[in-house]
């Protein structure tokens, strides 16, 4: 376990380094979470210093990453406990990051398939602003650096190269597998028997209106950034608008050349695919699946059937664990992403997530065999456990003010007079019981376990939970 310790901290000293270079701040300083697209621009007067930092840490990072080959991944499978991986995207943003904060809460161990592996394993001539997405990576992703600088005796987070790309377009088995994947589950959105992607493509090319009209009326088509339900051409112009704005040219012509049932099943592929290779890493890491957009989301539960019978027949999941944690990545649950981080890793040195963990299990205990049919039902027993937290809070927090009250006015007499005392010298000499100072000191003494014991409270779980509910969300 050592070793992985020390690669994720080489990892992200080696980003933290690049970033500061690339941008002469760190990611904190350089903007807030809800600012880094309007604050990117600025760095068009820094573009060679961009640059010279782009020489500097690609061939150290390439080097990291061929040094330690598929090491992480295997720590990453054979770290015990609750885990869940990150999928549904190769990409890092701020719902990436406010999920894994809110994960962090409930799982041992959050396995974040390494973001920056992903734009350096193959060439993505397909895509445009390369620095920049990559710096986004950075920035949301060094905002967990205090996980890998702090001391566990098992890592909270785990970010890992994922190779998912890099298969895809090299290895054989992988490509028939997720081939078979796509056919499989598209025959049952589409009312078709089909064996393979190539077959889906067939049928699409032959079928156009047939198939456009079965995604019209299924919902089957969610641009990346469009509401769930948007009727299907304002969502496929959307989507042409994005590849518009973010694709290269030469990928642009090449899909301006489709159909428009080509480039819908096109787009659907593209969204199945990540689906794809987030099942292979549960599977492969006994992980649960996490998913923080809710447009992958969506698409993870179109194929919920076929991706349930993959994961439990692994033993990867249980239904109310999976049901649990998806409950926790719906929007209403947001605001828990918004404890510090400096917050959570004093609460995961206690070892507080595993209350929290238990006190989630008994709350929906009664619905052990609930699955994502019963996503509403457990998503509010976790809303009422999470709810009871916020009462033992408010109930702790008047605890620890009742019992001080009681103490301060014990000293009222004497120590409240006394310290007065210190304050007015004309009013010393009518004070003769004790010293000023002993009488001043014990207050002090006093008022400073009254803060110890809010100080406790405040990092235990039930405080952080407290704290994220009356946070901005921009929170660091």
């Amino acid at each position: 376990m050592s070793d992985i310790l020390e690669y994720q901290r080489e990892l992200f000293s080696l980003l933290d380094e690049f970033f500061r270079r690339a941008t002469g701040k760190t990611a904190q300083e350089f903007a807030s979470l809800d600012r880094f697209s309007e604050t990117v621009p600025s760095l068009a007067a820094r573009a060679s210093l961009v640059g010279n930092a782009w020489e500097w840490a690609i061939p150290r990072l390439r080097d990291l990453y061929v040094r330690n080959g598929s090491d992480p991944f295997a720590a990453a499978r054979m770290t015990g406990g609750i885990k869940v991986v990150l999928g549904g995207s190769s990409r890092f943003g701020r719902t990436h990051l406010n999920a894994v904060r809110r994960l962090a809460l409930y799982a041992d161990t959050v396995l974040i398939p390494d973001p920056v592996f992903a734009w350096l394993e193959t060439e993505r001539p397909e895509e445009r602003f390369r620095h920049v997405q990559v710096l986004e990576a950075m920035f949301f992703l060094l905002r967990l650096k205090p996980f890998v600088d702090s001391t566990f005796g098992y890592p909270p987070i785990l970010v890992f190269p994922s190779f998912d790309r890099l298969l895809s377009k090299h290895d054989p088995a992988t490509q028939a597998s997720q081939s078979r994947f796509l056919g499989a589950t598209l025959s049952s959105l589409l009312e078709q028997r089909f064996s393979s992607a190539e077959e889906v493509a067939n049928y699409v090319t032959n079928n156009g209106p047939e198939f456009l009209d079965l995604v019209s009326r299924k919902g089957l088509f969610v641009d990346p950034g469009g509401p769930v339900g948007e009727p299907l051409d304002l969502a496929v112009e959307r989507y042409r608008q994005e590849i518009r704005s973010w694709r290269s040219p030469d990928h642009i012509r090449q899909i301006e050349g489709l159909s428009k049932s080509q480039f819908v099943c096109n787009a659907i592929f593209e969204r199945l695919e990540p689906q794809f290779h987030l099942i292979e890493n549960a599977n492969e890491l006994r992980a649960q699946p996490l998913l923080s957009v809710e447009q992958q989301a969506y698409y993870f539960r179109l194929c919920a059937s076929a991706a349930e019978d993959l994961l439990e027949a692994q033993d990867a999941i249980t239904p109310s664990t999976r049901a649990s944690i998806e409950a926790l990545s719906r929007r209403e649950f947001e605001w828990l992403s918004h404890a510090g981080i400096d917050a959570l890793v004093e609460m995961r040195q206690n070892n507080e997530n595993e209350r929290f963990r238990k006190q989630l299990s008994e709350s929906i205990s009664p619905l052990s065999e609930a699955s994502l049919a019963d996503l509403d039902r457990v998503a509010s027993e976790v809303s009422r456990s999470v709810g009871s937290l916020l009462n033992e809070y408010r109930k702790g927090a008047r605890e620890i003010e009742d019992k001080f009250r009681l103490k301060y006015r014990g000293l009222a007499a004497g120590g409240w007079l006394t310290v007065g005392a210190l304050l007015i010298p004309h009013l010393a000499p009518l004070i003769a019981s004790f010293p000023a100072i002993a009488l001043g000191g014990a207050y002090a003494h006093a008022k400073t376990e009254e803060l110890r014991e809010r100080r406790e409270l405040a990092s235990s779980l039930v405080g952080i939970v407290a704290h994220a509910k009356d946070s901005a969300d921009d929170c660091e």
